[in-house]
């Protein structure tokens, strides 16, 4: 039931002291046709890959401690180490689903009025259920409508929050005794009890206003926050969850509903409250780009790989559930590659493909979203590789969890994470990859290794060596 989905969403984030960027600029970094070794300071040196089948050497290795072996999402110098985005395949704290990540929930998980069908998770990370399957004698009440400041017209227009409650089943509906809160605990004083006798017709809308702290007029008693995130939940007089949603404060400042109704997923609406719900002309999803959206669905502004000026050379661009741009499936043309990630111990491998070596100085690895808006000043969990760092051709370099030279300090999510290898002037994106949750708790790799290798989980764990 639900209440699996509710106690998800109240994660527990696993959290370590910020860490500067590394690279010491007072240590040069050698790498020859065996690979790569910092030497800035012998006692922490790292001989970190080699060429093709050769073998792999390695004086004091960098920290082993993972701050990722969980599939919750971690947090390193105050950020999240998992993706950071609806649209990435990786269900984060404040998403329904992302992608085919439905985080185990089913129809009946959603609703327990559905008697089977095909969950699927819409584009801004909301469980869609237009593929369940209804009993065709059975209710479906849903929570259907809310704003999180005013109802603009109507009996009670300006008196502040409301809920709306649909029947989209073909049964009408007993709510006497139902529970409507804002905690999953549902405490006496912050909880709507539906007083008995309360009928919901097939079809027919129900709307509920929070409760004046002056007058005492209206139903519910608890507000819901127009600046933070925020829980509504129903249940029924057992006690079983029926319905939830996390709520989008600023979001619902005017309206979130699903669409279709009863449904539907949640989106930004007009206001329609017992009426049939449409969808706003502003909102995210409604394929035109307004600000501060940069793409929305289809609409992306003529923008193409190529165009964004990241150093793109092919491939196709998208959009994410929060119309901001996707670029997961534009490639590069370089020869030096992201080639092997693992999560468990949270070491990154680059191998040079190209023929001649490369000065990587300068160059910037990380967890964090990079595009046009990127902040090196916010990214504090960044590796910046320190002056006089080269890759020889064909050699690889592993770069290991840590706080020493050449080592990067973020930690690999096993949920899910997107690791980005760039030049900060442009940034010029040289290779990305994002991966799913648990595809590299052993290695997620290039098979073969180098820039025509396509990205497979599960691989043997080949760091340093070809995969």
């Amino acid at each position: 039931m639900l209440t699996a989905l509710i106690s998800r969403r109240s994660l527990t984030l696993l959290v370590i002291l910020p860490i500067a960027a590394c690279g010491s600029p007072s240590g040069d970094t050698e790498v020859a046709e065996t690979g790569a070794q910092t030497s800035a300071d012998p006692s922490t040196s790292t001989t970190a890959g080699t060429t093709d089948g050769g073998p792999t050497t390695s004086t004091t290795d960098a920290p082993t401690t993972s701050t990722a072996s969980t599939d919750t999402p971690q947090t390193t110098g105050g950020k999240t180490t998992a993706g950071t985005d609806c649209g990435n395949d990786v269900r984060e704290a404040g998403e329904d689903c992302d992608g085919a990540d439905l985080g185990g929930q089913t129809c009946a998980d959603v609703n327990p009025a559905y008697i089977g069908g095909t969950l699927a998770c819409d584009a801004s990370c909301n469980f869609d259920a237009a593929g369940c399957m209804l009993a065709p004698d059975a209710a479906l009440v849903t929570l259907n409508e809310l704003t999180s400041d005013m109802v603009l017209v109507g009996p009670m227009a300006m008196m502040g929050d409301a809920i709306e409650l649909y029947n989209g089943g073909l049964k009408a509906a007993d709510l006497s005794g139902w529970k409507l809160a804002d905690d999953e605990t549902f405490p006496v004083d912050k909880t709507y009890v539906f007083p008995n006798g309360s009928m919901l017709a097939p079809g027919e809308f129900k709307v509920l206003y929070a409760k004046d702290a002056v007058t005492l007029v209206g139903d519910f008693p608890f507000g819901i926050s127009s600046k933070d995130t925020d829980t509504v939940i129903l249940a029924d007089a057992d006690g079983t969850v029926v319905d939830t949603v996390m709520v989008d404060g600023p979001k619902a400042v005017i309206s979130l509903c699903r669409l279709p109704d009863a449904i539907g997923p949640w989106t930004q609406c007009e206001q329609t409250f017992g009426a049939k719900n449409l969808i706003a002309d502003t909102a995210c999803g409604n394929e035109k780009i307004e600000d501060p959206e940069t793409c929305d669905g289809a609409d992306l502004g003529g923008q193409t790989c190529m165009s964004l000026g990241l150093g793109y050379a092919a491939g196709t661009l998208a959009c994410t559930g929060k119309c901001r741009l996707d670029y997961k499936k534009c490639t590069t043309d370089s020869k030096l590659v992201l080639n092997e990630l693992e999560s468990t111990l949270d070491s990154i491998e680059i191998f040079n493909g190209g023929a001649a070596s490369v000065d990587l100085s300068g160059w910037v690895l990380t967890d964090d979203r990079v595009d046009k808006l990127y902040d090196p000043v916010a990214d504090t969990g960044k590796l910046v590789f320190a002056p006089n760092t080269t890759l020889a051709a064909k050699a690889y370099l592993v770069v290991k969890l840590g706080v020493g030279p050449g080592q990067h300090p973020f930690g690999l999510g096993a949920s899910g994470d997107t690791v980005t290898l760039f030049k900060l002037a442009g940034p010029t994106i040289i290779d990305s990859t994002t991966y799913d949750a648990d595809q590299a708790i052993v290695s997620f790799c290039r098979k073969p290794s180098g820039p025509g290798g396509a990205w497979t989980p599960d691989c043997t764990l080949t760091m340093g060596a070809a995969n």
